[in-house]
């Protein structure tokens, strides 16, 4: 971890002691407010404050990002207050050597089995012409709150590899290794001694555990047929943990047809304690189909069955847009609990997209099992995004939502962005 900071700082300082920089970001205010109660049940206001900072700065080949975000509740006292969280924390140096980019600091991994956010490094190897990628990556698992805190590798850290070859132009086969471990803090518990006299041990618990394998591939046929396919294999349980397969056909420019195939293993980590319970997998299988009739027109119906161990499960879905209008139907029936829903919304942009109102409106009703009373929820959101400039902009929304638990929730969304765009020289 020492070395992973110390290269961090250097390039760090070799990004900002470049000649001119390019300086652009994103400050973003946004306030949440609504009315809910405590854990006593009793009324409580609460107005939630967010500043998001993202930030970017490079010169030639070496760039530097940030992205963090400071949050405080202004209508109650919470413990936790004021959070910090980072998301993004890092430099990048590409093409060294005409062949590899080296990110080092924190950011999210997304390589076939591996993903998730570390602190740590990444190295992307492009060869071949760019027909073979290589990408290696390791370091510390960042905690659920992303705030910046000391963490060792160890038994807490995760690394692996991705390797993807294009043979042709429009396919690629790609082999991953992802090996991920997470530790648990030690606590204190009451138990028997020999005697069955009760006694306060200290329990250290194994760390949670994943090791996973995964096998991706994807050819485009002459822009007519797409086929994409991923399999996972988990090397603690032995076992084929997802197989997943998606194919588009492209019958017409106007008319598309979709069929996805999805087994999956419950993904709970070795070691958990969830791990000593039966846990049993699903498949499922979609059809779909996709029209688009005119340039501002898009229509769309999906079907899906999801087969459990002993039961079955279905679920429809039928919408569209048209210019600026877009609507939904949903049904879900079967195992998984009966639902019909209704979606509507509608953005229409004014004064040259400078205002944008938009409001919109959803009905569901909903039970649990086919003996279960109904409920019903009602939603509704009216709001704008005023833009006087390129680089500035105003959201506003309202949200009021009745269900069973609420006759009447009224939440309002208040956010403000500003962007900048810069060349300057640091020294």
């Amino acid at each position: 971890m020492i070395v992973v900071v110390r290269i961090f700082i250097a390039l760090l300082i070799v990004s900002l002691s470049a000649s001119a920089q390019l300086f652009n970001g994103r400050l973003t205010t946004s306030l949440y407010g609504f009315q809910g109660r405590d854990t006593a049940l009793a009324k409580q206001t609460y107005l939630r404050a967010y500043e998001n900072i993202y930030l970017t700065a490079g010169s030639g080949d070496v760039s530097f990002n940030m992205n963090a975000m400071v949050s405080n509740d202004f209508g109650s006292t919470l413990a936790t207050d004021p959070e910090l969280r980072v998301s993004s924390l890092l430099v990048k140096v590409r093409k060294i050597g005409g062949l590899a980019d080296l990110s080092v600091g924190r950011q999210f991994i997304y390589a076939g089995a591996g993903y998730g956010l570390i602190d740590g490094m990444t190295v992307n190897l492009r060869m071949w012409e760019n027909t073979l990628y290589i990408t290696g990556y390791g370091g510390t698992n960042v905690i659920h709150s992303r705030d910046i805190r000391s963490q060792w590798i160890g038994d807490n850290g995760m690394f692996g590899g991705q390797l993807v070859i294009a043979p042709v132009e429009n396919g690629s086969i790609g082999v991953s290794y992802a090996n991920k471990r997470k530790i648990r803090k030690p606590y204190e518990a009451v138990r028997a001694d020999s005697l069955f006299n009760p006694q306060i041990v200290v329990i250290n618990s194994l760390p949670l555990a994943e090791e996973l394998a995964s096998l991706d591939a994807e050819y485009d046929f002459a822009e007519r047929v797409f086929v994409q396919a991923k399999t996972e294999y988990d090397f603690d349980k032995e076992d084929v943990s997802k197989i997943q397969a998606f194919t588009r056909v492209r019958a017409t420019d106007q008319f598309s047809a979709t069929v996805e195939y999805i087994f999956r293993e419950p993904r709970v980590a070795y070691n958990s304690i969830f791990s000593v319970f039966n846990v049993n997998s699903t498949k499922e299988i979609e059809g779909g189909v996709e029209f688009r009739p005119m340039a501002k027109t898009f229509l769309f119906a999906r079907f899906a069955n999801v087969e459990y161990i002993d039961e079955n499960s279905q679920r429809l879905a039928v919408g569209g847009t048209y210019d600026f209008i877009s609507a939904s139907y949903t049904q879900n029936f079967g195992y998984a609990g009966e639902l019909n829903g209704i979606s509507l919304q509608a953005v229409y942009p004014m004064m040259e997209r400078m205002l944008t109102p938009m409001l919109g409106v959803g009905y569901a009703s909903y039970k649990h099992a086919k003996e279960d009373p109904s409920n019903t929820v009602l939603n509704l959101n009216v709001g704008a995004v005023y833009r006087p400039m390129q680089s500035l902009s105003t959201d506003l929304q309202l949200q009021w939502m009745q269900n069973p638990q609420f006759d009447s929730d009224m939440r309002l969304f208040v956010k403000f962005t500003y962007w900048f765009n810069e060349r300057m020289n640091w020294f």
